[in-house]
């Protein structure tokens, strides 16, 4: 699709709703008439053929968040609309159905998740996951991947238990501290961290396959060995057996809108950030090693083990240079 600034890309401009029909606090939703909810993914780094995002935009507003780009798309270039502005689709079932039986025949992996939280508080009223989760359940053989950091997860129990046993389903559920304070600034509707822990006990008491995400690890504030073994500690006193992780992922327009945010909040970080992020999206090279290698080795001392990491890609870096900016 072509981006133009403030021209919604052609294929999608007729099928986008224009006037809100709810309002949420500063949300408006909107409808966007879907052909399929089920798109074809073509990254190499991904670890997936499909993805199914039931939404376009997220009402969490978390500060990092790498799929605020989306709605260029759709015309709009201030990143701050992804959280303030959600299409909800609609229709789309019947060509849904017939991919998910392609992805079956070819032994092909479905991502719920990618590119906005499919439990983010509009769910509660529109029930496009829950619906998607029907179609899905209708299927033998399924492979579904779904991450989220929504509790809603817990009303679609009943499908998750029917799509597991039919098929492959994993669940992870984002958390990235549990220092409840930090998450309130960086994640503002998010469920708190207690909460997603409950969450994750009560996946893994439903025999689900239920993860911890670590993603993204912030460099600085929160890869620190205390964050960390507090962190995989409650998950796995939650019964959690499995996790990823990876660093942040920070590319325009998110890299300038969380920059902004780092000068209000945690400004001693802010010019390290700048270094470090100034030609890449991503971190590697000595500093990204360090990082999962300590990770690994906590998680190691409370029962969790890797189950693969979101996004691998890094870029060469001068590792001397890192590991000093966020050490």
């Amino acid at each position: 699709m072509t981006i133009r600034a403030g021209v919604p890309a052609p294929n999608l401009e007729p099928r986008l709703g224009q006037e809100a029909f709810r309002r949420r606090g500063e949300v408006a939703y909107r409808v966007l008439e879907t052909r399929s909810l089920l798109g074809r993914c073509t990254s190499e780094r991904m670890p997936f053929e499909w993805t199914a995002n039931p939404y376009r935009g997220c009402a969490m507003g978390c500060r990092y968040c790498y799929a605020t780009y989306t709605h260029e798309f759709l015309g709009l270039t201030d990143p701050d609309a992804f959280h303030t502005a959600v299409w909800v689709k609609r229709g789309g079932d019947a060509e849904t159905q017939r991919r998910l039986r392609a992805a079956i025949r070819r032994g092909e992996r479905v991502a719920l998740g990618t590119a906005t939280d499919p439990y983010q508080p509009g769910e509660a009223q529109e029930g496009v996951t829950r619906r998607f989760l029907e179609l899905c359940a209708r299927e033998r053989g399924l492979r579904l991947g779904l991450i989220t950091k929504g509790a809603l997860v817990l009303r679609d129990v009943d499908l998750l238990r029917r799509i597991h046993q039919r098929g492959r389903l994993s669940i992870s559920v984002s958390l990235i501290s549990t220092d409840a304070a930090l998450l309130r600034r960086l994640e503002p509707w998010a469920p708190p961290p207690l909460v997603r822990l409950e969450v994750l006990r009560r996946l893994a008491e439903a025999g689900l396959d239920a993860g911890l995400a670590i993603l993204p690890i912030l460099p600085g504030l929160t890869d620190d060995e205390a964050t960390l073994d507090a962190l995989l500690a409650r998950a796995g006193a939650a019964g959690v057996r499995r996790f990823n992780a990876g660093l942040l992922f920070l590319r325009s327009p998110t890299r300038e809108r969380f920059l902004a945010f780092l000068d209000r909040e945690f400004p001693r970080f802010a010019e390290a950030y700048r270094l470090a992020y100034a030609d890449r999206a991503y971190l590697g090279g000595g500093y990204r090693d360090r990082v999962l290698a300590r990770v690994d080795r906590l998680a190691e001392r409370h029962g969790l083990r890797r189950a693969g990491e979101y996004g691998t890609a890094t870029a060469r870096l001068d590792v001397r240079s890192q590991l000093r900016l966020f050490s």
